[in-house]
């Protein structure tokens, strides 16, 4: 990932707006309309900053979906680049995952530029390696659940999994699509990480 991309991942904390203002119906659109023709490396930091504080539903409906989609897209990229300042060791703190429901999910998903599905077995063997929970998961990493309905009457709910082809997680994900060993990814150059608890735990 290009050096832009770490000055990005600083940046988004910053405000970009005064957040009893922020930008009107007419500048918002052009933000995101930027933002979605702009590849993330080469975007304006501070527009990206911007970006992320709108509100899908307060833009037009055809921009709504890309919208959520790019925003989940650059919190994948930046909560990633944060976890590999905190090396192989991830201590999580407790948080409040997002799930996403249904059809709608999934297009959502679909959105997000080098997201990639990834079967329940294999979502269950990153918990496992990683010693994670699902929320773990989704807060520390960049696992993305939805929920989908029964596909017939008398069967249960299930779940569909994604996650950034970039995570250092999917160095499990590839071990377990081996057979449970190394598959030459290039993720296996690095120890792979997991969840600890704190000492306070």
């Amino acid at each position: 990932m290009r050096m832009k991309a770490l000055v990005l991942a600083l940046l988004l904390a910053g405000p970009a707006f005064a957040a009893e203002t922020g930008p009107d119906e007419a500048t918002r659109i052009k933000i995101a309309e930027y933002m979605l023709k702009t590849p993330m490396d080469e975007a304006d930091p501070t527009l990206v900053s911007g970006f992320m504080k709108l509100d899908p539903e307060s833009l037009p409906k055809k921009l709504r979906d890309k919208v959520r989609g790019k925003q989940m897209e650059i919190d994948a990229v930046v909560k990633i680049h944060k976890g590999k300042k905190k090396g192989p060791f991830r201590f999580p703190a407790a948080c409040q995952p997002k799930y996403y429901d249904g059809p709608e999910g999934i297009r959502t998903m679909n959105l997000i530029i080098g997201n990639v599905e990834i079967a329940g077995e294999e979502e269950e063997y990153l918990e496992l390696k990683g010693n994670c929970t699902e929320e773990q998961l989704m807060c520390e990493f960049s696992l993305n659940v939805v929920r989908m309905k029964p596909l017939a009457k008398g069967k249960l709910p299930y779940k569909r999994y994604f996650m950034m082809e970039q995570d250092p997680l999917m160095a499990w994900v590839a071990e377990k699509r081996g057979g449970g060993a190394s598959a030459g990814n290039r993720y296996f150059q690095e120890m792979k990480p997991s969840c600890q608890k704190s000492a306070s735990q």
